[in-house]
C-alpha cells in the first residue's frame, strides 16, 4: 500500500513536470509565430491563461493548445501593449540609476531611495501582472492597479514568490540544460500557483482582516473576476 502510494505520488509529480514542460513549447511556438518580438508577450499571456485553466482544472488535454491560441489571438496587441509599458518603465528606472552616479550630497540620497522604492514597486507589479492579466476581465490601467495592490496587501505570498523566482534561478543557474524545457514555464506556474493561493483567499474570506481592510481590492475583484466555471477556452466575462 504504502509502495503504491509512492508510486502514485511520483507519476503524479511526473505528469505535471510533463505538463510544464509541453506548456514550454507552446509558449516557444507562439512566440515564433509572432516573429518573437511581436510574440513573446502573447505567448506569455497565453501561458499564464492555460496555467490557470489548468489550476482549476477547467480544461481537458485536448483543450490546451485551443486555450492558448483563442488568448495568442485576442490578447495580441493588448499583451503587446503591455509589454511595451514594462519596457519603458524598465529603460526609465535603468536611467534613473545611471543618473545617481552623477549626484552629490543630500540629491544623492533623495534619488537612491527613490528609485529603490520604484524598483521595489515594480519587482512587485512584474510578480503579480501575469496572473492578474489572466485572471482578471478589467481596463488595461487597473491590471497595473490591481497587482500592486494585491502584492502589497499580501507580503507574505509577494516574498514566497520572491523566493520562489530565487530557488528557479538557482536551479537553472546549476542545471542550466532545463532552461530550454522549463525556462518560462516553471515560473509561470510558481507566479500563477502562488496568485491563485491568494485570489482563492480573497474569493472566499469576505470575513477576513485582509479582505475588509482593503474594500478597494475586494470591489475590483469582484467586478472584475474572470468566471470559474468556464470550461471552453472563453478569456473575458462580459462586464
Amino acid at each position: 500500500m504504502e509502495s503504491n502510494g509512492l508510486l502514485g505520488k511520483f507519476n503524479h509529480f511526473a505528469e505535471k513536470v510533463m505538463r510544464i514542460a509541453q506548456f514550454q513549447l507552446l509558449w516557444i511556438v507562439f512566440s515564433l509565430c509572432g516573429g518573437i518580438i511581436f510574440g513573446v508577450m502573447p505567448a506569455t499571456a497565453g501561458l499564464y491563461s492555460v496555467m490557470r485553466k489548468w489550476m482549476m482544472g477547467n480544461v481537458d488535454n485536448q483543450s490546451y493548445v485551443k486555450v492558448y491560441w483563442t488568448t495568442f489571438r485576442k490578447e495580441f496587441w493588448k499583451a503587446n501593449a503591455l509589454g511595451g509599458i514594462i519596457i519603458i518603465i524598465s529603460f526609465l528606472i535603468y536611467l534613473n540609476f545611471s543618473l545617481i552616479r552623477f549626484t552629490h550630497g543630500p540629491a544623492y540620497w533623495f534619488l537612491l531611495i527613490f528609485v529603490f522604492m520604484l524598483s521595489l514597486l515594480f519587482f512587485i507589479l512584474l510578480l503579480y501582472i501575469f496572473p492578474v492579466y489572466a485572471h482578471f476581465d478589467s481596463k488595461f490601467r487597473r491590471y497595473f492597479s490591481i497587482s500592486l495592490l494585491i502584492g502589497i496587501s499580501f507580503p507574505f505570498h509577494t516574498l514566497l514568490m520572491a523566493v520562489g523566482y530565487y530557488a528557479v534561478y538557482l536551479l537553472f543557474i546549476t542545471v542550466p540544460g532545463l532552461i530550454p524545457f522549463f525556462g518560462v514555464s516553471l515560473c509561470a506556474f510558481l507566479s500563477m500557483w502562488v496568485s491563485m493561493k491568494v485570489l482563492k483567499r480573497i474569493e472566499k474570506k469576505e470575513e477576513s482582516n485582509l479582505v475588509t481592510n482593503h474594500s478597494k481590492m475586494k470591489e475590483l475583484f469582484q467586478r472584475n473576476s474572470k468566471p470559474t466555471t468556464n470550461n471552453k477556452g472563453n478569456l473575458r466575462s462580459s462586464t
